[in-house]
């Protein structure tokens, strides 16, 4: 029983430090992903300004309180705008992305249209025949007048 005290309590103490480093983690790893909001535009996680560090505080507060990594994400943007956010969603962005697919589909089918070219052999021209038989006799009766001056 003595030899089972000291594991338990260690084992204790060990859950204790994991559990209160979390909050800590949490934070740097949230803080790596924002902007501070004050004009000097740095990373919060290596910005020393007053701002980063309510904004610092804000965040552990959170964290403390049991909101998700999105949720902090969500509540910094209500309060500080989208630009506190250094990578933001791509949802509704894709729709950008819409009208170059169908430009480039459209520019693709015309390209196809008008690279096709009609077969003359398959294309039949009525009286063909009674054609070549008139330019060949228009154009004897034009080599025997050259002929004849």
């Amino acid at each position: 029983m003595i030899k089972i005290l000291p594991l338990v309590s260690l084992s204790g103490a060990l859950v204790f430090l994991i559990t209160s480093i979390h909050p800590v983690l949490a934070e740097e790893d949230i803080t790596r992903h924002l902007i501070c909001p004050c004009e000097c535009a740095m990373i919060i996680s290596t910005c020393d300004c007053p701002t980063a560090r309510q904004v610092k505080n804000e965040i552990m507060h959170l964290t403390n309180s049991g909101f998700s990594e999105r949720q902090v994400y969500s509540a910094l943007q209500k309060g500080y705008g989208e630009g506190i956010i250094a990578h933001p969603d791509r949802i509704g962005k894709t729709s950008l992305w819409i009208p170059g697919i169908l430009l480039v589909i459209f520019l693709i089918f015309v390209g196809y249209i008008v690279s096709r070219k009609p077969n003359p052999g398959v294309i039949p021209i009525p009286g063909r025949e009674k054609y070549e038989r008139q330019f060949q006799e228009e154009y004897r009766n034009f080599i025997l007048e050259l002929e004849d001056k």
